[in-house]
């Protein structure tokens, strides 16, 4: 196997909301994710302040006080999720989300340390998807782990047994093993089968793939979220609602032309303030395919950024989570249709075509569908190349003589 040799790759993001409240946060500062008034999800350097799950944020707070707390918001973390996804093509062709912050790709060992890098994530790659998640959940944030083909049983063995938290372990099994003296999943492997199912119970199903290795396949196909962008930046910082309003008002006019017939449920609206980017991200209950409600969910969201007192040299805002709303045809309308078409067919055969879906998910226009004749299923004839044909000059008119 060579450093090319592309290899399964899983891609975790998590926590995925601590990931996202990272991504906007002060270079080098502690961050946490707070909830009900208390820290959620804390990173590396706040834990080594002495700040843990769990604790009240005005303890937080009285440990490290230039703590970078951020409230959860499931908006938010879709949103980032979503942005996340629209970078994943450029690394892999192959991509399939397993949940909001987990993902498979194919990857060589170069691109995955490179995806690691530059997501801050975790990175696995090995031949399978279970030792490719294995693999993710022993690396360090921004690094990436690469199991050689013909090593998993070494690798396995040598995982602490907390790994095994991260693919259906739960807390209190993981406790009872480690009252036995269990600390690697080696020392799991070394029971028998039998004795490993009848001491996890309903939880060996799931560790099953991931202590004896299996073999589920490749890399699925996945369509990544759709979105509509548009900015604008400004000559001087905008202080005032009235510029701002102006402001986001024309941005509404241009979302909305690129936004068709299609409805979106997620508005994320990030506002550019001295060198830092202020972000908020909501989803709004309103239609958003007309002016007033769509200005109205920009306002709230830039409301909730807190970025206009401080001067806002930019704007851009990301309409996500699009869909198109379906439409039920009725009967008669599609009789007529059918009947129009059947027409058609007898007066010109093979004329007829319709839509043979491949892949509904592939990127790539030419897997995703293709055109067949409607008598028969079969995809029609290419059309005859046709090649222009230069006429001839016209001839000099000659003058005629009669007698």
């Amino acid at each position: 196997m060579t450093a090319q040799t592309p290899l399964i790759g899983a891609l975790l993001l998590e926590p995925l909301a601590l990931w996202a409240a990272a991504r906007h946060a002060p270079p080098d500062a502690a961050v946490v994710v707070t909830e009900g008034g208390r820290v959620r999800h804390a990173d590396a350097r706040a834990q080594q302040a002495g700040v843990q799950p769990g604790m009240r944020v005005s303890g937080a707070l009285s440990r490290l006080p230039t703590l970078h707390a951020v409230p959860h918001s499931g908006p938010a973390n879709a949103a980032a999720w979503s942005e996340a996804m629209q970078a994943l093509p450029a690394f892999s062709p192959h991509l399939e989300v397993l949940a909001a912050g987990h993902a498979l790709l194919t990857l060589t060992a170069p691109a995955g340390a490179q995806l690691a890098t530059a997501l801050g994530g975790r990175v696995g790659l090995a031949p399978t998807r279970e030792l490719a998640l294995l693999a993710a959940l022993s690396a360090p944030t921004g690094q990436a782990v690469t199991v050689p083909s013909g090593e998993d049983a070494v690798f396995r063995a040598a995982l602490p047994l907390g790994t095994l938290g991260g693919v259906g372990l739960s807390a209190p099994l993981q406790e009872r093993l480690g009252w036995l003296g269990l600390r690697w999943v080696g020392d799991l492997l070394r029971w028998s089968r039998a004795q490993q199912a009848a001491f996890l119970g309903p939880e060996y199903a799931a560790l099953r793939p991931y202590l004896h290795g299996a073999n589920s396949g490749g890399v699925g196909s996945a369509r990544p979220d759709a979105t509509v962008t548009a900015s604008l930046t400004f000559d001087g910082p905008l202080f005032e609602p009235h510029d701002l309003e102006g402001a986001l008002a024309e941005l509404a006019h241009t979302l909305l032309t690129a936004l068709g017939t299609r409805r979106p449920a997620r508005v994320t609206v990030a506002a550019r303030v001295a060198g830092l980017t202020l972000s908020a991200t909501r989803e709004p209950k309103e239609d958003l395919r007309t002016p007033p409600p769509l200005r109205r969910a920009l306002l709230s969201a830039l409301h909730d950024t807190d970025a206009a007192r401080y001067g806002i040299e930019g704007l851009e805002v990301t309409l996500g989570g699009l869909e198109r709303v379906a439409v039920q045809g009725d009967l008669w309308g599609r009789a007529q249709a059918r009947d129009a078409a059947s027409r058609a067919e007898g007066r010109f055969p093979g004329s007829m075509r319709r839509v043979r879906w491949l892949d509904v998910f592939s990127l790539a226009p030419g897997n995703r569908y293709e055109w067949v004749r409607m008598a028969d299923g079969q995809p029609g004839t290419p059309p005859p190349a046709r090649t222009p044909v230069l006429a001839p000059s016209p001839a000099a008119l000659q003058p005629e003589f009669r007698t």
